[in-house]
């Protein structure tokens, strides 16, 4: 994340991330599945302000880019009326909202602050742009009400979502990470491969918990010994030639959407693909700029309304930041 204070407020430029490595590792006792994941942070943000007020009330606003048009007949039976991209709650529901009462609860605060949050990261779609936003909302509060405490903000985010922690960074970095456990326990990699990204989404989400039910186990694993090796070396020939995820496969028996994506990315010359966390959007790792224009122009052609091109982002830790 990306942070400035203005006057009193904080704004945070909050990054969304693709999964260049997911391996389903079994169920636990919790009801949670344990995970390793190689995650990497990329530069299509949200933005975040918060500004603090007195007394306990959180105004809450958000913003959302014009509404694409959804076609009545699709060519896929999964396809929801609304685009799930943003179907997101503008009220008490949103995760940003709960992040900052339990900030409020966690430091006995009674002040309140007025959120605005603009939205460039689809939702349903496999990119943490909710979990970045979470995370964002944890930071600001705690900065905001001159509190800051990591320890806090790594409970308050683990206790709300999987993989929001990945998005603290830790006290040097704020870039590639192998998470484990059930997604919430992040080691920050010194590794920062220059990653040219282009990321499609459909008017087609993943429900993370359809798919982890459609997920069919496997006894043999995959490590992600690899792709840490070819991030290290900084080629992305390398680090495309590892990408994985154990839930492509049950997430393609819930949309035909992401098979189109990755069939897509094939015949525009990109071959290094995958689908990122539990989909439905997918990327493909680039190294000739006119992929792009070819992918986009296979995008509309196809009916995929969101096409992104992106790079690995990394920056300093919040320390740093606010040092």
């Amino acid at each position: 994340m990306i942070i400035h204070r203005s006057s009193n407020r904080i704004i945070i430029a909050a990054p969304a991330k693709v999964n260049l490595f997911l391996e389903v590792m079994g169920k636990r006792g919790d009801g949670y599945h344990e995970v390793q994941t190689v995650l990497c942070p990329i530069a299509l943000f949200d933005q975040l302000s918060f500004e603090p007020l007195d007394g306990g009330a959180i105004d809450f606003r958000l913003r959302l880019p014009a509404l694409p048009h959804v076609p009545a007949e699709a060519p896929d039976r999964h396809i929801q009326p609304i685009d799930p991209a943003w179907d997101i709650p503008a009220d008490d529901r949103n995760l940003v909202v709960r992040a900052v009462r339990l900030v409020q609860q966690a430091l006995g605060t009674r002040r309140g602050c007025r959120i605005e949050l603009t939205k460039s990261i689809p939702a349903a779609a496999g990119l943490g742009g909710g979990s970045s936003d979470t995370a964002a909302a944890v930071v600001a509060s705690l900065l905001a009400w001159d509190k800051w405490d990591r320890k806090l903000a790594h409970q308050v985010c683990a206790e709300i979502g999987s993989d929001i922690p990945f998005f603290l960074g830790d006290e040097q970095r704020i870039g590639l990470a192998v998470a484990t456990g059930r997604g919430e326990q992040c080691q920050q990699l010194v590794a920062r491969p220059p990653l040219d990204l282009i990321l499609t989404h459909p008017s087609v989400g993943c429900s993370t918990q359809q798919v982890y039910l459609n997920y069919v186990d496997t006894a043999k694993k995959r490590s992600f010994n690899k792709i840490v090796a070819a991030c290290e070396t900084g080629e992305p020939k390398k680090i495309g030639a590892e990408l994985f995820n154990a839930l492509q496969f049950a997430a393609s028996g819930l949309t035909t959407w992401v098979d189109r994506q990755l069939r897509l990315f094939a015949t525009c010359g990109a071959p290094w693909a995958a689908m990122s966390g539990s989909g439905s959007s997918c990327f493909a790792i680039i190294d000739d700029p006119s992929c792009e224009t070819l992918v986009r122009r296979a995008a509309a052609d196809c009916g995929l309304p969101r096409v992104y091109a992106a790079k690995a982002w990394y920056g300093d830790s919040i320390e740093h930041q606010e040092a």
